[in-house]
């Protein structure tokens, strides 16, 4: 049986999302390689994602929140004595 060229792929994954799946992994007796060759077979036999992606209620809340502040005015501070004033200025709501 002939040996299958391999090709390496790279990619960067937050360290603690890398971290927490990892130990999962483990605990399933899979590394990531064998984790990524399984979706990637997955993919490539049903030609699609084997799951839906989609946003989380948590994530879609952001998104939301994000949206409706994004026209919320921002006051920038360079010292100290400038949030003070900010502070003790009756006016500032």
């Amino acid at each position: 049986m002939p040996i299958k060229e391999k090709k390496r792929i790279q990619v960067q994954v937050d360290k603690d999302l890398a971290n927490d799946t990892e130990k999962i992994l483990n605990e399933l007796g899979m590394t990531p390689t064998t984790a990524i060759t399984l979706l990637y077979k997955q993919i490539a036999a049903d030609g699609a994602f084997p799951f839906r992606p989609a946003l989380s209620a948590s994530e879609k809340a952001t998104l939301q929140f994000l949206k409706e502040t994004e026209d919320t005015p921002v006051t920038t501070f360079t010292t100290d004595e400038e949030v003070q004033d900010w502070l003790d200025d009756p006016d500032e709501d």
